[in-house]
């Protein structure tokens, strides 16, 4: 059994966060081994509270799981405290460091919450971007990391190519509802970004805002990885299984969907 280690915040709703990490990771057969960094109150209406873990019980976490349990690859979502931040960063470091690592560079809610400060992200492209195999930020996360402005395709590879410059192998910007191209993701390497790569959903579903696929995705990928597939697959299978998931999507409310994890896997 291969094993995921996901460092996230938990959402009460059971679409993103930890809650979609775990659904992910054992819909493609592994186990997910889990570090929580805050809690959260959502529902359909957007984020109503959130309380951050304390470094003790983030390190207290890692400390546990690392002591005797094997790491096959990491994603890390919501991390919001600088404290929590170095913890990880301290933990990847010493015990993970040749190990496959997905980044989800979560700075806010699907609802426009700020979920991270600035000086937090500033440490996070410091202390964390540099070791990761694949950064995964969304366009608007994509935008703040870069400072670009991002409404086409070869605006997503300029922005991806400002990010690859923090120390990171494969920036994958998730274009959703980008403008020109929508439903185009862009995996960006370390040769150039003339190697740049348009990642096509088959099914793509602009109707639908389904929350925790950002999630879904680092997750998959994660998941990929920790079996030994090269980036590209990796980032090609999990865009399969996030558009499949989104197709059959549930609405628990009102405008307000949930990915379907089981009639998504792909393996």
């Amino acid at each position: 059994m291969r094993n995921i280690l996901s460092i996230s915040g938990s959402d009460s709703s059971g679409g993103a966060g930890m809650q979609c990490d775990i659904k992910t990771i054992a819909a493609f057969g592994l186990n997910a081994l889990s570090v929580i960094t805050s809690v959260t109150a959502q529902n359909s209406s957007g984020l109503h509270a959130k309380e951050h873990t304390s470094s003790f019980s983030v390190k207290s976490q890692l400390r546990s799981i690392l002591a005797d349990l094997s790491v096959h690859a990491i994603k890390t979502g919501m991390i919001p405290t600088r404290e929590s931040i170095e913890a990880v960063s301290d933990a990847l470091v010493t015990h993970c460091v040749d190990k496959p690592y997905v980044l989800d560079p979560v700075l806010a809610t699907t609802s426009g919450s700020a979920l991270m400060d600035e000086g937090s992200c500033q440490l996070m492209i410091d202390r964390l971007i540099p070791l990761a195999t694949v950064v995964t930020p969304n366009v608007a996360e994509a935008e703040h990391l870069s400072g670009r402005k991002i409404c086409s395709i070869d605006d997503a590879i300029d922005a991806a190519g400002t990010i690859l410059q923090y120390g990171c192998r494969f920036v994958l910007v998730k274009g959703g509802h980008m403008p020109d191209l929508p439903g185009y993701d862009v995996l960006v390497g370390p040769s150039d970004a003339q190697n740049a790569e348009k990642i096509e959903s088959v099914d793509f579903q602009p109707e639908r805002d389904v929350h925790g696929t950002g999630c879904a995705m680092a997750s998959a990928i994660a998941c990929g990885l920790a079996k030994g597939r090269d980036v590209r697959e990796a980032v090609v299978q999990a865009k399969l299984y996030v558009t499949r998931a989104i197709a059959n999507a549930h609405e628990l409310a009102r405008d307000f969907w949930t990915l379907d994890h089981q009639a998504s896997h792909t393996d």
